[in-house]
């Protein structure tokens, strides 16, 4: 994959799984990715939080009392401002951002008031932290969107379908176009990114790259993951 453009602005999506699997462990390693870009990038970088087990907890009251879709929505935008409020305490030097602008160097998004009275934005569990980062580096004159999270990339199959992760390797798809995820997401695969992102990605021209996060000391290559193109 070719470097980042010097002084472009970059958004990164620290996903909310990596705390549920990894815990604080996984949201540091994605934080030390996101002051990297900044600092040696050399360009603004705004994070994007990601909801997990706080998205995952408006999903079970929507699942059980069968929520209006403007209150789900608004209630999934403050889940994802809850797992801000723990990147905040990790990134001391981050500012808080309350508009779909780019920050002065490392900005943590604050995402409900950014997101809200948005009419092009569906209200729909289709539409996750996923779509948003790719709607908010489009609205900051962002290129490109890293979505952080705790699985290496795209995969062609979920492992949970076909009975675990061994002993296939589960690579990640190194490069698709909207349309080709939009497909395999048809197939029942894909499943590593929300359903929206395919029309995100050809709606505002945003590349994304979905991987994990380095870990630190382990002496491995960066995770390259999944390069997703409007075309």
């Amino acid at each position: 994959m070719r470097p980042y453009p010097r002084g472009q602005p970059l958004v990164v999506k620290i996903g909310g799984g990596l705390l549920r699997e990894k815990g604080l462990d996984g949201l540091r390693q994605a934080c030390a990715f996101a002051e990297a870009e900044a600092v040696a990038g050399g360009r603004p970088v705004l994070v994007v939080p990601g909801g997990g087990p706080f998205a995952d907890a408006v999903r079970a009251v929507d699942d059980q009392v069968g929520l209006a879709d403007d209150v789900a929505h608004m209630l999934a935008l403050r889940a994802m401002d809850q797992l801000g409020v723990l990147l905040r305490g990790l990134l001391p030097a981050a500012e808080l951002v309350t508009e779909l602008v780019a920050p002065r160097a490392l900005g943590v998004l604050d995402v409900a008031p950014a997101f809200a009275d948005r009419p092009d934005v569906p209200q729909s569990w289709a539409v996750t932290s996923d779509s948003l980062a790719v709607l908010a580096a489009a609205a900051i004159g962002a290129d490109e969107a890293v979505l952080l999270k705790p699985v290496a990339g795209v995969l062609a199959r979920w492992p949970s379908d076909v009975g675990g992760w061994d002993p296939i390797p589960w690579d990640p798809i190194p490069t698709l176009t909207a349309a080709e995820l939009a497909a395999l997401q048809a197939r029942g695969g894909g499943r590593a990114v929300d359903a929206y992102l395919p029309e995100a990605v050809e709606r505002t021209g945003v590349i994304v790259v979905v991987r994990a996060p380095r870990t630190a000391g382990t002496g491995t290559e960066t995770p390259t993951g999944t390069r997703i193109s409007p075309g």
